[in-house]
């Protein structure tokens, strides 16, 4: 009887530390996902597509290095490293960046056709296991900003949408790429109201391209609209 009861204690007790660590695993992840942002303004539509058009020069660029490998063309070898360095530090691909600057360091440092050689060996399938590693992580995290955007509720107040309003103009004038979140939020909480739904386009659109200016003439004309 004891063995049953401290069983039926602890049942809600594991259902409370799953809980709570499902709740420590999201706060980390999202702010995974803001430090990543970080650099492009919290802009996640731009993030995305910089990172399609990433993935899709990166197969093209490990192919063209298995090649390179092959033919044991050293200076090219060392030109797609070096690319692939500059735009996976470009997109924020920390753990791709890092490893590709290890490799550049080892293949530079190689005192010999051979020791160059057998460095190459390993070279392709390493690199093709850390992007893989670390592009599944953050299409795992922006999987999960997505589905946190589809729950976000649409509800809101006078006073609330003011201030916000309020709140974009200033950074609008100040040109602030804080603006890009506030115009998020906004689309989110407008989100059922189609009679500003091509004005807060226009909006997004002109800042995504830094074109402040257009930005505020769009905001007067969502703000006359409400």
């Amino acid at each position: 009887m004891k063995s049953t009861k401290i069983t039926a204690q602890q049942q809600p007790l594991d259902e409370m530390n799953k809980h709570d660590i499902n709740n420590f695993r999201s706060e980390s992840d999202n702010k995974e996902l803001e430090s990543l942002l970080k650099p492009f303004g919290g802009n996640e539509k731009f993030y995305r597509r910089l990172l399609k058009v990433f993935e899709a020069n990166l197969d093209q660029q490990l192919n063209n290095l298995e090649q390179m490998i092959l033919q044991n063309n050293t200076n090219e070898i060392l030109v797609i490293v070096h690319t692939l360095k500059g735009t996976s530090g470009t997109a924020g691909l920390t753990s791709i960046y890092q490893a590709l600057c290890a490799w550049e360091i080892k293949l530079k440092d190689a005192n010999s056709s051979n020791a160059f050689e057998i460095l190459c060996v390993e070279l392709a399938p390493q690199l093709r296991s850390v992007t893989q590693a670390e592009l599944s992580r953050i299409h795992a995290l922006l999987a999960e900003k997505e589905v946190e955007t589809q729950h976000l509720t649409v509800d809101y107040s006078i006073p609330e949408l003011t201030a916000m309003l309020a709140e974009l103009k200033q950074h609008l004038e100040n040109n602030n790429l804080e603006a890009v979140n506030i115009i998020l939020n906004l689309q989110n909480m407008l989100a059922n109201n189609l009679l500003v739904k091509h004005e807060l386009a226009v909006l997004y659109d002109a800042v995504e391209i830094l074109d402040f200016d257009n930005a505020l003439v769009a905001l007067s004309s969502l703000s006359n609209k409400l």
